[in-house]
């Protein structure tokens, strides 16, 4: 199945009630890990927009947050532009990102996502988007497992450019991330 049929079954299936409540999971946490090739992140940035009016349509509250927008709005709260781009040509890119890592370690990032979700008020269904551009500062694995207790019974959907089989994580499908077994893979290819 190629990725825009896969994003018309997503677009289906994320306004159906058995999924906004987390209904045939068997008590596991609604994390949906939709996988795409990372050539296709442009078509995915555009679905983000017709997703949304979708779930508008059916007055269904949702909350995106681009993991990279994100990362850039922490750093730039914590440290001015000039400063980084001095540190970094007096220590070195390497040096930078562990600096930066430091700033966006996990509870940090958890408490962050948490003002953002309870700030909307009426969340139905979160999505995750920005994951590649995000990466290395922050790796997906690490951020899902310490959302769960932020989100309760919210369904996440996370956009992950690259492949989640078996519960491993390929990003780009070149980076073997830590396996992580608690999140679904949203809409098989062979889902018909």
């Amino acid at each position: 199945m190629n990725i825009e049929s896969r994003i018309e079954l997503l677009k289906k299936e994320i306004i159906k009630d058995d999924f906004l409540q987390g209904r045939g999971l068997g008590n596991e946490v609604p994390f949906w890990i939709f996988d795409y090739p990372p050539e296709s992140e442009l078509l995915i940035r555009h679905s983000m927009e017709k997703i949304g009016d979708i779930l508008d349509n059916n007055s269904i509250g949702y909350i995106e947050i681009d993991l990279y927008e994100m990362c850039l709005e922490t750093i730039n709260k914590k440290i001015r532009p000039e400063k980084l781009i001095d540190f970094e040509a007096k220590k070195g890119s390497d040096e930078l990102l562990k600096k930066l890592k430091i700033i966006l370690k996990p509870d940090t990032v958890k408490q962050i996502l948490k003002e953002r979700i309870e700030s909307d008020g009426n969340v139905k269904i979160i999505f995750l988007t920005g994951i590649g551009k995000a990466w290395p500062l922050i790796r997906s694995h690490s951020i899902l497992n310490n959302l769960q207790p932020v989100t309760g019974n919210i369904p996440l959907v996370a956009f992950y450019p690259g492949e989640y089989r078996n519960y491993e994580l390929s990003l780009f499908g070149r980076f073997k991330d830590a396996n992580y077994y608690r999140a679904f893979r949203m809409i098989n290819e062979n889902t018909a």
